[in-house]
């Protein structure tokens, strides 16, 4: 007993320290964590030098997207790369580059990648086209990246999987692209470029119907208005 009575004596002035020490810890724990979550909040930093284009990329589609691109001035905060891919099932693809650590954050980053040539048009390259129809195609896809946006890091996961799984998603999706594109000056590009797809017939039909299917027509084109139509809430008289 008179042992036990000793010992708890012994270790008693130590307790104090102890628990400053504890204290100590979490609250540099805490401030660890907030300095963390702070920085995967913020917006990204005004990137220099972007937009980027990849080794190769031939001077009419770097011209024809910096024609583009200086009409969009929203994404100018953004860090952007213009990448000559390989491509199996499209022309050009616009996509978030999101780390894993900003899942939950708002870091991002984007990317256009384009191809070669045009899809299912045999050697058509891409560097052939006319501007203007050059302009049309990326102004459409800026239209996608204006569109997301309006989306979280983590809300793009839930977007790209409605996009492959939907039609109709995939099909709302791609008119709003086009109506970005015509609110930010691009009708006439965005006709041209329809038109060039539409009615060559060194296009492969199976493009062109993709293109009917998911695409704005080119009379919804030519009617779509120049600024967002606000939406009026239904009225029950």
């Amino acid at each position: 007993m008179l042992a036990a009575q000793s010992s708890g004596t012994f270790f008693a002035p130590l307790l104090p320290m102890q628990l400053k020490h504890k204290v100590l810890a979490g609250a540099v724990t805490f401030i660890v964590l907030c300095v963390i979550t702070f920085k995967s909040l913020q917006t990204s930093t005004l990137p220099t030098g972007s937009p980027t284009f990849s080794p190769g990329i031939h001077n009419n589609i770097r011209t024809a997207f910096l024609d583009v691109w200086q009409s969009y001035k929203s994404l100018h905060k953004y860090g952007f790369d213009v990448l000559q891919s390989n491509l199996s099932s499209s022309t050009m693809q616009a996509q978030p580059v999101i780390e894993l650590s900003d899942i939950f954050g708002k870091n991002r980053r984007y990317k256009l990648d384009v191809a070669e040539k045009v899809m299912d048009s045999g050697d058509l390259y891409l560097s052939d086209l006319p501007q203007d129809v050059l302009r049309g195609w990326f102004a459409h896809e800026l239209g996608h990246i204006v569109d997301y946006e309006n989306h979280s890091n983590f809300g793009m996961i839930t977007f790209g999987i409605r996009y492959v799984l939907s039609d109709d998603y995939k099909r709302e999706r791609e008119h709003e692209a086009d109506s970005i594109a015509i609110r930010h000056g691009f009708r006439t590009d965005v006709i041209a470029a329809k038109k060039y797809i539409l009615e060559n017939d060194f296009i492969s039909p199976a493009y062109q119907n993709q293109i009917k299917k998911y695409y704005m027509s080119i009379s919804g084109a030519e009617l779509c208005p120049d600024e967002r139509v606000p939406v009026l809430p239904k009225v029950k008289i």
